[in-house]
């Protein structure tokens, strides 16, 4: 059997990349605005997602690849902090929708701006094409690995 060394390079990468981006993402968020990483992508998932109600917590951990008891346990804490507010959801009395307060769209923005920092000093760093083949070749990947998942 013939394996790829590109191919098991880049599998090596990739795992390499998600744990140290984890990892500093954890921290550097952490230390800056307060909040981990992960509290934030939850946050900025629910404003990405349109007008106030429309994500359910299901539809956050599908759209962030967590579990739905993951989202909730950040949903928890982001309402204890009052950043968050949950409501019914327009769409089905079985769900709730969550919902951004104004401190917690004050915390989103500190985010964002650490967040734009930080790609900035990747893309003083990277080529834009060598960015599109990476993102062409990942989401191949991902697609593959999806079909595989059902």
């Amino acid at each position: 059997m013939d394996l790829n060394p590109a191919y098991r390079d880049l599998q090596r990468l990739i795992h390499r990349i998600t744990v140290l981006g984890d990892r500093v993402g954890e921290r550097i968020f952490a230390e800056r605005i307060g909040v981990g990483r992960a509290q934030f992508l939850v946050l900025r998932t629910i404003a990405e997602a349109g007008p106030p109600g429309a994500p359910s917590q299901q539809e956050i951990a599908a759209r962030l690849s967590l579990t739905k008891g993951t989202v909730s346990r950040h949903v928890a804490a982001a309402m204890v902090r009052g950043w968050l507010t949950v409501e019914p959801s327009p769409v089905s009395r079985r769900e709730h929708a969550v919902v951004l307060t104004p401190a917690g769209r004050a915390l989103l923005d500190e985010g964002l701006a650490l967040q734009a920092e930080r790609e900035g000093l990747a893309n003083l760093a990277l080529d834009p094409d060598d960015v599109a083949a990476t993102i062409r070749t990942l989401t191949i990947m991902c697609q593959l690995l999806e079909r595989e998942d059902k």
